[in-house]
């Protein structure tokens, strides 16, 4: 890719919660990247720079030298393994430890985000694109209540 050297780190993406997830975590470990903001349905992932590096043209996507990851959670699982030990941020070794990890990024990416806030971006947010959808809006909301108290709970007992 022209203009990427080895070393360098590029984060394609902003406008997001997902953008963000990858954004956070960069902070969080202090590191130094190279923030290309481009947004989804702007055109902007569908170019053919942009489908070199993902496929199937959605944001985020970074860039760690040579290596090129997509999907937010991987993201973010990559750069805590990768670079985490210096703040205390890696990934749990022992196997219960990780199963509990790896229970809440799926809870936040498939309860959360997936099942009822992507509902509700695309039917309320966006809907002179998707359409309205009034009772899937009703039903991503009651679902999105319902599963912030499950893991309230939870949060509260251990």
């Amino acid at each position: 890719m022209a203009g990427i050297t080895d070393g360098a780190r590029v984060l394609w993406g902003a406008g997001t919660p997902r953008t963000m997830r990858v954004h956070w975590m960069l902070h969080e470990l202090d590191l130094a990247y190279e923030s290309r903001p481009i947004g989804s349905r702007t055109g902007e992932t569908q170019t053919p720079e942009y489908t070199r590096l993902n496929p199937s043209q959605k944001i985020p996507v970074l860039q760690d030298g040579d290596f090129v990851l997509s999907e937010s959670a991987a993201i973010v699982n990559y750069l805590a393994q990768t670079y985490g030990a210096s703040r205390n941020l890696l990934l749990p070794a022992d196997t219960r430890e990780r199963a509990r990890y790896d229970q809440w990024c799926f809870f936040v990416m498939m309860e959360l985000d997936a099942d009822t806030l992507y509902i509700i971006r695309r039917h309320e947010g966006l809907k002179e694109l998707y359409g309205e959808a009034p009772n899937a809006l009703k039903a991503a909301r009651d679902c999105f209540r319902k599963q912030a108290q499950a893991a309230a709970q939870r949060l509260a007992s251990t």
